[in-house]
């Protein structure tokens, strides 16, 4: 639903309100209808901003480059207002086109259904006038008491707060560099007081810091005049065609209530697993006969396939599986129950199984106390059970060739 009113441009789905500013595009504010009784609000700024980039100076000669982020002064500076340029509403997404600059656009679209809303961004070429360190910066009125966090290989949740380290007293020379963490999926802010968060998911891995309260931003694109003296002997200038690289990313936002947080793994999922689109001629394409394994257990939801790979076999076939229960326990994580002999709906060809290390070259009695790790197990069913948060490595043996069509 999109509708103008005294506060401007709304774009309404089943579980956002998103408040635009009607001349630039630009969010302003963000409504969870279902969160509470009536829904929350917050304040939610965007702002694509720059650090122009050291090149040495008489305290510390080292410039920023292609291993170093070093920006030449401890703010930002702001890349100016956008324009909106189109809106273009529909009954599964409604599009926010926004133009910064020659070199600088984005997309916002609010999905009707979904519990995240995407912001795609299109930056560079930069201009070379001087080193250049692009990033987007969102405003909340989150109170974040100067922490947030961080996705550890798209696993653990790491805290960060601003000016500390929890195992040594930092001197704080570099007041911006150094409160940047590496993101691989996903950072997030928590208001603990009003049990409200947002979760920024990326579709990259991405530098990300939270300078100020109720703020996280992220690096999106670079370019640099000046080698850093690390190793690459050249500045971080990359061309393509003539012309400097053009960097096109996707973040998705997910506001909610803390009780609704776990969410993000599932959201993270769907952002990492994005299907590919083939295109090919019609009479080329096989439909798998294989259907995955899909329990009614609520906490199945959170069971993930990290690896389905054919392996060698002389007679029959053999699958390495790794299977994962993405929910951590402090997020509500639950144990799940899989039966191993029925996952791919072939139980009649199913004939053994074998747990490996998470590497797969050792057996796991190898590797861990057997007993131990399997005491949640039912074996003469084929029946295992992941813990929250864990990863177990599996060969599935079948009697015959059956698993062809789904690779």
């Amino acid at each position: 639903v999109v509708s103008t009113q005294s506060t401007g441009l709304v774009v309404e789905s089943q579980v956002y309100k998103v408040f635009f500013d009607p001349k630039t595009g630009a969010m302003k504010m963000i409504t969870n209808k279902l969160a509470g009784l009536s829904g929350r609000s917050d304040k939610l700024t965007q702002r694509f901003m720059e650090y122009s980039s050291s090149t040495g100076d008489k305290v510390d000669k080292q410039p920023s480059g292609a291993y170093i982020f070093r920006p030449l002064n401890d703010s930002a500076d702001d890349l100016g207002d956008p324009v909106l340029t189109d809106y273009i509403p529909g009954e599964l997404f409604t599009e926010i086109w926004q133009t910064f600059d020659g070199w600088l656009s984005q997309v916002t679209r609010v999905y009707y259904d979904k519990f995240y809303i995407e912001v795609e961004w299109t930056v560079g070429p930069i201009p070379l006038d001087h080193g250049r360190e692009i990033i987007t910066r969102y405003d909340t009125s989150l109170a974040t008491n100067k922490t947030f966090y961080t996705d550890s290989n798209g696993r653990e949740l790491v805290k960060r707060v601003l000016d500390k380290q929890p195992t040594w007293d930092l001197n704080v020379t570099e007041p911006i560099a150094g409160n940047y963490y590496p993101v691989n999926t996903r950072a997030t802010i928590v208001d603990t007081k009003r049990g409200m968060q947002l979760t920024v998911l990326t579709d990259r891995s991405q530098g990300a810091a939270s300078l100020g309260d109720g703020q996280v931003e992220f690096m999106v694109h670079r370019r640099i005049l000046k080698d850093d003296f690390r190793g690459v002997g050249e500045p971080l200038n990359e061309t393509a065609y003539g012309e400097g690289l053009i960097a096109r990313g996707k973040h998705w936002l997910f506001y909610s209530d803390t009780l609704s947080f776990h969410m993000h793994r599932d959201i993270g999922l769907d952002l990492f697993y994005k299907p590919n689109v083939v295109i090919g001629d019609e009479g080329e394409l096989e439909v798998p006969t294989w259907n995955f394994y899909k329990s009614k257990s609520p906490a199945s939801n959170y069971l993930n396939v990290v690896t389905l790979q054919k392996l060698p076999s002389v007679n029959g076939t053999s699958l390495l599986v790794r299977l994962e229960n993405t929910l951590p326990e402090a997020e509500g994580g639950k144990p799940i129950s899989v039966r191993l002999d029925n996952m791919f709906g072939v139980q009649g060809d199913f004939s053994a199984w074998e747990e490996l290390g998470l590497a797969a070259d050792r057996a796991i009695s190898k590797v861990v106390d057997y007993k131990t790790h399997t005491q949640h197990d039912d074996p003469e069913k084929n029946i295992i059970t992941l813990q929250p948060f864990q990863i177990r490595t599996f060969v599935l043996k079948f009697a015959s060739n059956s698993t062809e069509n789904f690779f």
